[in-house]
């Protein structure tokens, strides 16, 4: 088995002549006080896999759920983060912003803290796999995965997030902070939201993982987060890495679920593609896949809904139906040219008139049939059956872009 490494972030201490709120530059970057102007987070269950949450840390006071601890974190309940890392992820997420402490793009938000290693080393991919599972069980709506492996065949893993998909969970995951073009499980995993890094200026941030599964991007430089007192004096750290980037975009779904409840997992996702806002070339690309994650987009945007993930590859065409059988003409005899044609009685057709009528019939129908299809295809714009103006139709990506989750023959 694989260990799973995590997206390590550099923690650096507060800087003391600015208040925490004042350091948190990615809020601005992302509107997400406009945003909580619409939704909070409220009744939203984020599961944080990872090293644990610090529940004694005030900025995430009366968000912590009770959780658990799996692998070497068995018994922990979840709340025992020697490294750092998940608390650091859980204040992004839903940190409550009071007393001049970190406020979280989900404040209302609940954290579910599922502990997959205390140390935040030597996590196992049987680990993270019954950690995704446990939290699915235990009322997750969303799976903030800020680790990544570099392995890319992880069955067991993709088992685990699969079976998030089936009880509509969104699942979301880092790209990694290499800078090589390869990105690793979960963020692979057709359907997972894979985020990469940007900078204060809104540029690439260079060492996160690229490739065709990149979904979105969010800030991912020196962003100021709550710590426990162990990993830092103050409780409080800038920190660096597509982790913080991955937890700002669970964030943004959780304030997704709470205002639009009834929305699915895979409505849901298609909000974020759809109104992310381009970085690069127009359409995906493999730095910052669709753009910059937008929260205020995703809650106000008007977006055509769909049926299935816009990040799953599209269901193969269905066979063409062909027509049953005439039972009556399978079990009919064959004419052997013996038999003499009559007419009916009472002035009737026979056989041979018959099939010809029945022949000039069908032709007639079929003829109108084309004649209806044709006019319901050339429908007006804004006639029942016609693409709306505010989304494209079920399945379809604005033009230049690609379909995502789409297999890559040469991606390793």
């Amino acid at each position: 088995m694989l260990p799973v490494a995590l997206a390590v972030l550099a923690m650096v201490a507060q800087t003391p002549a600015w208040s925490v709120g004042q350091q948190q530059w990615h809020l601005d970057a992302l509107g997400v006080h406009r945003a909580h102007e619409l939704a909070r987070g409220d009744g939203v269950v984020v599961a944080v896999v990872d090293s644990g949450v610090d529940d004694t840390r005030p900025d995430l006071a009366g968000r912590v759920l009770p959780g658990t601890g799996v692998g070497d974190a068995v018994g922990t309940g979840g709340v025992q983060d020697r490294s750092g890392h998940g608390t650091a992820m859980a204040a992004l997420i839903a940190g409550v912003g009071e007393s001049g402490g970190v406020l979280g793009v989900a404040p209302a938000a609940r954290v579910l803290p599922v502990s997959v290693g205390v140390d935040g080393t030597g996590f196992t991919l049987a680990a993270v796999a019954e950690g995704v599972r446990w939290a699915v069980d235990n009322g997750a709506d969303v799976v903030n995965l800020s680790l990544t492996s570099v392995a890319t065949l992880t069955p067991e893993l993709t088992d685990a997030v699969d079976y998030a998909f089936e009880h509509d969970v969104v699942v979301v995951a880092g790209t990694g902070n290499s800078g090589e073009e390869h990105v690793g499980a979960p963020a692979d995993i057709p359907g997972v939201i894979a985020v990469a890094g940007t900078t204060r200026d809104g540029s690439p941030w260079a060492r996160s993982n690229t490739g065709p599964t990149t979904v979105l991007a969010a800030p991912a430089e020196r962003v100021v987060t709550a710590v426990p007192l162990t990993s830092s004096a103050s409780g409080y750290a800038a920190v660096d890495g597509t982790s913080a980037a991955t937890a700002l975009v669970s964030g943004v779904v959780a304030l997704v679920r709470s205002r639009f409840p009834d929305l699915d997992a895979a409505n849901v996702v298609n909000r974020l593609v759809i109104s992310a806002v381009d970085l690069l070339e127009p359409g995906r690309d493999d730095r910052t896949g669709f753009g910059l994650v937008n929260p205020v987009g995703a809650l106000e945007g008007r977006i055509r809904e769909v049926d299935r993930s816009p990040l799953l590859p599209p269901r193969p065409p269905l066979p063409a139906a062909t027509a049953a059988p005439d039972p009556a003409l399978a079990s009919a005899e064959p004419d052997r040219g013996s038999a003499r044609v009559e007419a009916e009685p009472g002035g009737g057709v026979g056989p041979v008139e018959r099939t010809a009528w029945v022949t000039a019939v069908v032709l007639l129908l079929a003829t109108a049939g084309l004649v209806v299809l044709r006019r319901f295809r050339n429908a007006e714009p804004g006639a029942a059956g016609t693409p709306s103006a505010d989304g494209p139709p079920p399945g379809t990506w604005p033009p230049g872009t690609t379909t995502p989750g789409a297999p890559d023959a040469e991606h390793p």
